[in-house]
């Protein structure tokens, strides 16, 4: 009998259970071994409701020293905390499953050398893009394909909330405000609209991808915080859409890895994820474009997930082995250089404030000729209001990332322009 100590019993906690007892017929035909939840560990357990018959504790570092648990599925969420109950039990020598992609980003590098110094398995599938199985996709059906970019939409809250208002011209707030009635948005969603939490994605999906240390302070991190409805319907008189994504590539043996908001093509295939979904492109040296798509936000997603790495970590039980083991120890033994944007190109959509004057748009494009930015459109829209400065909107084409910030510099230090020039990337076609 397998025996399961789970740390967290919120929204994702409950998920885990519910699954458990929904398919446990069907996952233990597929292990050939019982299993069971024998202990909850969570602070408020005594208002929650929960299973008799089992251990339960408030203190989530209780489980640790439980001798007969061979299974810590940690779903907490804070890092300090997670990351002692983590290295506790691996130390002690159980297996471990977390969804905290912020632990591992943080300190994935150190608690994988653990585990393979242990030999335990330690499972971070539900860490990015939910029921998305990308962790064991990276791990295992790429193993043999040297890995040149991730590209993909990988923050279900980012992306329901920028679907939201692309479709009912509602705001960013009330947009938000439906995602945590549905349950894809947590009550504290900053690291969601902030970026931060696609970062902690992208700094995981870089690491296992070229063997670096989780990039994370290097990481470019833009959130969605500025995209207005205004822009939404700019870009799309232009044939475009706003997204979210995480980007992490590898040429030259230099690695950028970055989160920001993007325009891509009505015609691109990320236009057409909607709602709370994920959606990422793998791009290998030999085998081209493979794309994954699937629910990214949700109790119900992340728990999927979750039970997919209790699968793998029985499996290590009965076998000792498992494509988890053999991809963590590649992290961190890489040592690329870490570059910014500044010396990357992409097309630029600029939405510019300026005073309805004679000759203010000949100086505007004048400033981007000056640097030899070419533009590939220009429109001019009514002001919202009489005494409102007019929105003009350009797209540029490819440029360097530092010449573009140094020329919004420039134009927002005209006399005729108001407020500051938003900029946003125009993703390439091919990701």
């Amino acid at each position: 009998m397998i025996k399961i100590g789970l740390c967290g019993l919120g929204t994702v906690g409950r998920s885990f259970v519910e699954h458990i007892d929904e398919s446990y017929n069907l996952i233990k035909k597929k292990i050939g071994t019982d299993f069971e939840i024998a202990a909850i560990a969570d602070r408020s357990i005594k208002n929650k409701k929960h299973k008799t018959g089992i251990q339960i504790s408030e203190d989530p570092m209780s489980l640790i020293d439980i001798e007969d648990l061979d299974i810590v599925v940690e779903l907490i969420g804070n890092v300090d905390l997670s990351y002692n109950i983590l290295k506790q039990s691996i130390i002690n020598k159980k297996q471990v499953i977390t969804a905290n992609k912020a632990l591992i980003a943080k300190h994935g590098k150190e608690l994988f050398e653990l585990a393979t110094k242990h030999n335990t398995f330690i499972g971070f599938e539900a860490s990015v893009a939910g029921a998305i199985p990308i962790i064991q996709t990276i791990s295992s059906s790429f193993s043999n394909e040297k890995v040149i970019s991730i590209v993909g939409i990988i923050n279900g809250t980012s992306n329901f909330i920028l679907h939201k208002m692309s479709n009912s011209n509602c705001d960013l707030q009330s947009a938000l405000k439906e995602a945590q009635k549905l349950g894809f948005a947590e009550a504290d969603s900053s690291f969601d609209i902030n970026g931060m939490d696609a970062a902690h994605k992208i700094s995981i999906l870089a690491a296992l991808a070229f063997g670096i240390k989780p990039p994370l302070d290097q990481t470019n991190v833009e959130g969605i915080e500025s995209i207005t409805n205004m822009d939404i319907s700019y870009a799309k008189e232009l044939g475009y859409i706003i997204k979210h994504v995480g980007i992490t590539e590898i040429s030259d043996e230099v690695v950028h890895a970055s989160v920001h908001p993007v325009l891509v093509s009505s015609t691109n295939i990320f236009s057409q994820v909607p709602d709370e979904m994920n959606a990422i492109i793998v791009k290998g040296e030999r085998f081209g474009q493979t794309m994954l798509y699937g629910h990214g936000a949700g109790g119900n997603a992340t728990a999927s997930a979750v039970v997919s790495d209790l699968v793998s970590a029985i499996n290590h039980i009965n076998h000792s082995t498992s494509s988890y083991a053999q991809m963590i120890e590649t992290v961190g033994q890489k040592s690329y250089k870490i570059e910014s944007l500044d010396n990357t190109n992409s097309q630029y959509y600029l939405r510019i404030s300026a005073d309805d004057v004679p000759g203010v748009m000949a100086e505007i494009t004048n400033k981007l000729a000056e640097k030899k930015i070419s533009i590939e459109a220009v429109t001019q829209h009514e002001p919202t209001d009489a005494n409102s400065p007019i929105p003009i909107v350009i797209i540029t084409n490819n440029v360097k990332d530092l010449l573009m910030q140094d020329v919004i510099k420039n134009i927002e230090k005209m006399k005729n322009t108001k407020d500051k020039v938003y900029a946003i990337r125009i993703l390439s076609s091919d990701g």
